[in-house]
């Protein structure tokens, strides 16, 4: 019965083995049969996991969400056009790009886009800012499980360290856990979204939206340097955007717009300005050219003079500890600014 049990459950295997490993023999005898056992279930555990680590993955299939007339999680209204283009958004985030059907769908998304801005602008702005915070939510979950990918590889070299031959085989580097060409196709997206929200006269739940995606930018920070060049670009696009509604919306508003468009712009240079100081310039893709990045420049420096005078303090003192943090980059370099913000501070606090 026990030689039965043994092979038939590796469970049984294991428990006899540790009941023989415990038994009250003396002597040599006692010490052969402890070293003996050790082995075995060595050998045992190699094989098993070498027998897992051969196993095929399984095909992570990504369901599609079939529109229906009340989708709880939707912000967008329950209308059929509304609904139709919700769907079809959600394909293009879903469908990988290496697809050949990605481009006919995303054609497709084109196609319906451009015709609401005909009859109803205003239904575009609804459905693309509800698809914009979704793939936001889709970006950083991503970047998320790329973090819990390092971690498992960080455990798995730690066991290879000590018991090297139980992971013959099974090696899973942190790279392989994260996908990202799946991130860089979703931030390439979200360029895509905000520019149709722009078309379609939504600059600010554009803006509003990129400024709030704190776990996002703050993920970014740490992330793929092909990644944090697509991040750059939309934060550039939406800087540059955002410059522009301040400077239109600015001529006629009164004091509380002005205080609201203040704490928009706040958020978004909180959130975005440690990356676009932390981020790496790759020699094969660089970040931005050299008139972009005078362009983006003079517009920080703009957006920073419109603030309140605690509120600049604020900004320049995240920009100077992130900027001096960054051993890869000279950019953004706002010394001059800093230098003439801190000159006009003295001359007030001596007034």
């Amino acid at each position: 019965m026990y030689k039965e049990g043994a092979k038939s459950n590796p469970a049984s295997l294991a428990a006899a083995a540790a009941a023989l490993f415990l038994l009250p023999l003396s002597g040599g005898a006692s010490d052969l049969l402890r070293r003996s056992l050790l082995s075995v279930l060595q050998v045992f555990l190699s094989i098993f996991f070498l027998l897992l680590s051969l196993l095929p993955s399984p095909v992570q299939l990504h369901p599609i969400p079939i529109p229906t007339a009340k989708h709880k999680h939707s912000s967008v209204d329950s209308t059929c056009a509304s609904r139709a283009l919700s769907h079809v958004l959600s394909v293009v985030s879903l469908v990988p790009v290496s697809s050949r059907k990605y481009d006919i769908v995303r054609s497709l998304a084109d196609r319906l886009l451009d015709e609401n801005l005909r009859f109803n602008a205003e239904l575009n702005q609804r459905v693309l800012a509800d698809a914009f915070s979704q793939t936001i939510c889709r970006l950083e979950s991503t970047l998320s499980s790329g973090e819990l990918g390092f971690i498992g590889g960080a455990v798995k070299k730690g066991i290879k360290r000590w018991w090297p031959t139980v992971l013959v085989g099974a090696e899973v580097s942190s790279e392989e856990a994260f996908d990202a060409s799946k991130a860089e196709k979703l931030a390439a997206e979200l360029l895509w979204i905000g520019e149709k929200l722009v078309v379609s006269g939504a600059v600010e739940e554009a803006v509003v939206g990129w400024g709030a995606a704190t776990g996002l930018s703050h993920r970014a920070v740490l992330a793929d340097a092909r990644l944090q060049v697509a991040l750059v670009r939309v934060t550039v696009f939406f800087l540059r955007h955002a410059n522009l509604t301040q400077s239109e919306e600015a001529k006629g508003a009164v004091e509380e717009q002005e205080r609201s468009i203040s704490t928009i712009h706040m958020s978004f240079l909180k959130s975005w300005l440690p990356l676009l100081c932390r981020a790496t310039n790759g020699a094969e893709t660089p970040t931005l050219n050299s008139r972009e990045k005078v362009e983006t420049v003079r517009i920080l420096v703009e957006m920073i003079a419109k603030l309140s005078w605690e509120q600049q303090e604020e900004v320049l003192a995240l920009w100077l500890h992130h900027f001096a943090a960054s051993p890869d980059s000279d950019w953004p370099n706002l010394e001059s600014y800093y230098a003439q913000w801190y000159s006009d501070s003295h001359k007030l606090f001596i007034n």
